[in-house]
């Protein structure tokens, strides 16, 4: 799988309040199931009172990003930005290996 940094969005004001609104009673735990599936997941989400969020995502490709979004609704009110990220660096999980130098892939 794959690493990506995806900048999502809100479309509206609107669409804002309605995502809002439909995890205003939501666990971590159901915000991340409802955000994956078999090709695709969030591993880690920020989100603030700006405008957009942040997301890395796990994922074979930037495509299946955009079909989970599209299967759970979240594509009518959020657009995405997805970066794929040669180098993932976390201190959850140090493995004293060398760091990958995107440019060198």
């Amino acid at each position: 799988m794959k690493q990506f940094m995806c900048t999502h969005s809100y479309l509206s004001g609107d669409a804002k309040e309605r995502i809002t609104s439909q995890l205003r009673d939501a666990t971590d735990r159901e915000f991340l199931e409802m955000n994956s599936s078999e090709k695709a997941r969030v591993l880690q989400h920020w989100a603030g009172k700006d405008e957009f969020f942040f997301c890395h995502w796990e994922a074979e490709s930037e495509e299946e990003i955009h079909n989970v979004l599209a299967e759970i609704g979240a594509d009518q009110f959020i657009i995405t930005l997805a970066n794929e990220m040669q180098r993932y660096v976390t201190s959850y999980d140090i493995q004293d290996k060398k760091l990958v130098i995107p440019e060198d892939q």
